[in-house]
């Protein structure tokens, strides 16, 4: 777990807005939750309880191949190692930023 503070309060907040069969970018969810795409990273990789698997880089990419599975049981469309963020991406309005 990152330490409590405001900052991944935030952060963890806005990843669990994005529901199920969608994803976001840590572009997004940086801008909603008002810190950098880095620091969003560096929250998901000390939270395993989050949906890790819905987080992924501006070209549709988890940070590991483990989330096509999660991606399959979810019903996220993907090609490969990308999701098709053009069917279920959500940007920062959709997330309530």
């Amino acid at each position: 777990m990152p330490p409590k503070n405001p900052s991944s309060s935030r952060v963890t907040e806005v990843v669990l807005r994005i529901p199920l069969g969608n994803v976001s970018t840590y572009g997004e969810i940086a801008k909603v939750a008002g810190v950098g795409p880095r620091y969003v990273g560096w929250v998901m990789s000390k939270s395993a309880d989050l949906p890790w698997w819905r987080v992924v880089n501006s070209t549709g990419r988890a940070h590991t191949s483990a989330a096509q599975a999660h991606w399959d049981e979810e019903g996220i469309p993907h090609r490969g190692d990308r999701v098709v963020l053009s069917e279920c991406g959500l940007d920062a309005a959709d997330l309530g930023g």
